[in-house]
């Protein structure tokens, strides 16, 4: 007898342990998963049918661009300017005091170039989450959301490659927009085809070995037909490194204009990066931002030495190895299907009537 009430006890007291284990996770919310395909209400972003007027306000993080923001008491509203679809996005959530931020919600995938709002249910329910570490916060009825730090992980390979940009830099779009002097107007395509671009250079610059390339190559001369130093091409990089803005615009007559923030060249500049030895414009251009004329071969070579001939091999070992962001040109295939459209969409060779001449495709 004594031994079947020493086996009860031990099971009623197995059990309670059990029990007391589970009690605190049960009380958790675990975290929401958002299935993207049940989001309703989605913005096209930089669509063809986006006007100007809205293009021109856009400000994109080329190595983030998916941000999230607080549209109201309990909303959160997601931009993503990526040109792929985006997969295990993680949104966090940080109170104002708090050193460590908690999960709200994951998101299975997000299509690109799209933006749309969700609710939060912690504005109208307490909850119970868990922080990174592993800490139990709660999260109290109608809290006040708007000094809380809303940030979005994403555990994406392409996604990572993007973060992988040492650079800063924002892309936006020259505000004035008309067919004036050698200026185009950009079309929403346009706009699609510089985000690419751009991203791919600001991914070329942040890999250790560009800039290993620009200090060891010589012949590099300043302004004045004098060569870099290398104090003055650190100078230059550091320049690169850091800069926080670039703007871009669509130009005619000439193959592009930079100066200051400004790097901008003409349609079939946007229409052959993808390919091999198509850089020198935008290197051209960007050597002008960095502050250098065409008396430097920082823009046109001199003695077989050039920024861009510099630069060359690394871009086509990036472009052959598929390493870039966006390799592919057939991702966006821009020229070959809006050659025909009719419409206000490629700029370059098209007649008073609207009819297109000289239309040529190009090999990427």
């Amino acid at each position: 007898m004594k031994y079947q009430l020493l086996i009860f006890s031990f099971v009623i007291f197995l059990f309670s342990c059990k029990k007391a284990e589970k009690e605190p996770i049960e009380t958790v919310v675990s975290t929401k998963i958002v299935n993207f395909k049940t989001i309703t209400g989605l913005e096209n972003l930089l669509a063809d049918t986006e006007p100007t007027a809205l293009m021109v306000t856009r400000s994109i993080t080329l190595r983030d661009p998916l941000k999230v923001e607080l549209t109201g008491a309990a909303e959160i509203k997601l931009i993503n300017f990526t040109l792929k679809t985006i997969k295990d996005v993680h949104v966090f959530m940080k109170l104002a005091g708090d050193e460590e931020r908690v999960e709200l919600l994951k998101i299975d995938s997000i299509t690109p170039l799209v933006a749309f709002k969700l609710p939060l249910s912690i504005a109208e329910k307490e909850e119970q989450l868990y922080t990174e570490s592993g800490r139990l916060v709660t999260i109290a009825k109608q809290t006040d959301l708007s000094k809380a730090a809303f940030t979005v992980v994403v555990d994406d390979p392409f996604y990572k490659t993007l973060n992988s940009i040492k650079i800063p830099w924002k892309l936006s779009f020259r505000k004035s927009q008309e067919d004036a002097g050698n200026w185009y107007r950009m079309n929403p395509l346009h706009a699609r085809e510089s985000l690419v671009m751009f991203t791919n250079l600001a991914y070329l610059f942040s890999q250790p070995s560009t800039q290993t390339t620009f200090m060891a190559y010589e012949g590099l001369t300043a302004n004045d037909g004098t060569l870099l130093s290398s104090e003055k091409k650190e100078a230059v990089y550091r320049d690169i490194l850091t800069r926080a803005n670039i703007e871009t615009g669509l130009v005619r007559n000439v193959s592009g204009l930079g100066g200051g923030n400004l790097v901008a060249g003409a349609e079939y500049v946007l229409m052959r990066h993808y390919n091999k030895n198509a850089e020198e414009v935008i290197v051209h251009e960007l050597g002008h931002a960095l502050g250098f004329s065409h008396s430097s071969n920082m823009t046109y070579a001199s003695n077989s030495k050039a920024f861009h001939l510099a630069m060359r091999p690394l871009i086509n070992k990036l472009l052959t190895d598929r390493e870039y962001p966006y390799w592919d040109y057939r991702m966006l295939n821009t020229y070959n299907k809006y050659i025909d459209r009719i419409g206000d969409y490629l700029r370059e060779g098209k007649n008073p009537d609207g009819s297109r001449h000289n239309a040529t495709r190009y090999e990427y």
